[in-house]
C-alpha cells in the first residue's frame, strides 16, 4: 500500500509540474524579476504554447525564475530579413498569450501565478510612414515604442553608425514621431539609437515629464561598443526618471570574449554607481540573441543571478530595485524616485 501511495505520489507530481514549485523557491527568495526583453515574439511560432518557447523563457522558465513581468518586443526581426509587418505579428502574439493562460496582458496587478506582459513596438519605419499609428498602437496594448535599428532609418540615426553620412540627432519625422508617442502617454526606447538622439528624447520626454528606456544596452565604460551607452547616457536616461535595462547579448556584455555571468555582474554594480539602482533594470534578451552565459542560461537562473549581485556587495534593496521595483514603476506610471 505504501508503494502505491508513493508511485500516486510521483505521478501526481508529474502532472503538476516542477514550474510552480520552483517558481515558489525563487520568489520565495524574496526577489521578484521584471525583464525588459524577452523575445517571446521570435519563439511562438515554434511553440504557439509559449510554455517552452526556445528553452530560455517560455512560461515554464519564467516560473523557475520567479519571472513576475516580461516587456514583449515585436514584430521579429531575424537575420537581415525584414520583419514582417507589425500587425501580422502582433496579433498571433496577443491570441498566443491569451489562450495560454498564463499571461496578464498589460496589466499591473496581475494574480499569481500570471506573469504580467507588456508590449513593445519595433517598427521604426511603420512609424515614421504612417506617425498617426502612434495613437492606434497605444490602444492596441502597446507601452513601449522603439525608434532606433541597426542601420540608420527615418527616425534616427543608429548608434552603430553602418551607414555612410555623419551621425545626427532626430530626424524631423523622428522629433514628430516622438512628440506623438510621449502625447498618449507611451514610454520611448532609445536602445541603438545615436547619442545625439538620446539627448533630444531626453529633451523632449523630460517637457513631458515621462521618462525614457533603454530596454537593453550596456555601459560602454566596460564593454565598448558603440551600441553601449556613454555615463553622460546612463545619467540623461536616469535624469528623465527612465531605466537601462542591462543585456546579456555576448556582443555588447563581453566584446571578442566569452560572456559569463561575472560580466553581467560587473555590469549591474556599475550601472547602479552610476545612475542609481532605482535606475537600472533587466533587459536580458532571452529568446532573442542573448547568451546563454556561463551559469546564467535561462529564467530560472535569476535566482543565482541575485546571489552572485549579493556575494558581489549589492544591497538587498537594491537588488530588489533592479530586478523588479525600478520597471513596475515605469511601466506601471509610478512617482519618478527622489533624485
Amino acid at each position: 500500500m505504501r508503494s502505491r501511495h508513493r508511485l500516486l505520489a510521483i505521478f501526481a507530481s508529474a502532472l503538476l509540474g516542477s514550474a510552480p514549485a520552483a517558481g515558489e523557491r525563487a520568489r520565495a527568495e524574496g526577489v521578484p524579476v521584471i525583464d525588459l526583453r524577452v523575445g517571446s515574439s521570435y519563439s511562438f511560432g515554434r511553440d504557439p504554447s509559449l510554455a517552452t518557447g526556445m528553452g530560455q523563457a517560455g512560461y515554464v522558465e519564467l516560473a523557475k525564475g520567479g519571472v513576475v513581468g516580461v516587456l514583449l518586443p515585436f514584430p521579429a526581426r531575424l537575420d537581415e530579413r525584414p520583419a514582417e509587418p507589425p500587425l501580422g505579428s502582433y496579433l498571433p502574439l496577443r491570441a498566443a498569450l491569451a489562450a495560454s493562460q498564463h499571461f496578464a496582458i498589460d496589466r499591473c496587478h496581475r494574480s499569481a501565478p500570471e506573469i504580467s506582459a507588456w508590449l513593445e513596438l519595433e517598427a521604426p519605419d511603420e512609424l515614421a510612414r504612417e506617425p498617426t499609428s502612434v495613437g492606434l498602437w497605444a490602444e492596441r496594448g502597446a507601452r513601449v515604442f522603439a525608434i532606433a535599428s541597426e542601420h540608420d532609418n527615418e527616425l534616427t540615426t543608429a548608434a552603430t553608425g553602418f551607414a555612410p553620412g555623419p551621425v545626427t540627432g532626430l530626424t524631423r519625422a523622428g522629433r514628430d514621431v516622438v512628440s506623438r508617442i510621449l502625447s498618449v502617454g507611451g514610454i520611448v526606447d532609445v536602445s541603438g539609437a545615436s547619442e545625439l538622439s538620446i539627448d533630444e528624447v531626453v529633451q523632449l520626454a523630460r517637457k513631458a515629464e515621462l521618462p525614457v528606456i533603454a530596454t537593453h544596452s550596456n555601459a560602454r565604460a566596460l564593454a565598448d561598443q558603440p551600441r553601449n551607452l556613454s555615463d553622460a547616457a546612463l545619467r540623461a536616461i536616469a535624469g528623465s526618471g527612465g531605466l537601462i535595462g542591462v543585456t546579456a547579448v555576448h556582443g555588447l556584455i563581453a566584446p571578442g570574449r566569452s560572456a559569463t555571468l561575472e560580466h553581467l555582474v560587473r555590469q549591474i554594480v556599475y550601472l547602479v554607481r552610476v545612475a542609481g539602482a532605482e535606475h537600472v533594470a533587466l533587459g536580458i534578451g532571452f529568446e532573442s540573441g542573448a547568451g546563454p552565459l556561463r551559469d546564467f542560461e535561462s529564467a530560472r537562473d535569476f535566482p543565482r543571478l541575485a546571489r552572485a549581485l549579493r556575494a558581489a556587495g549589492l544591497r538587498s534593496v537594491d537588488i530588489h530595485r533592479v530586478f523588479h521595483d525600478s520597471a513596475l514603476r515605469v511601466l506601471c506610471g509610478g512617482p519618478r524616485p527622489r533624485e
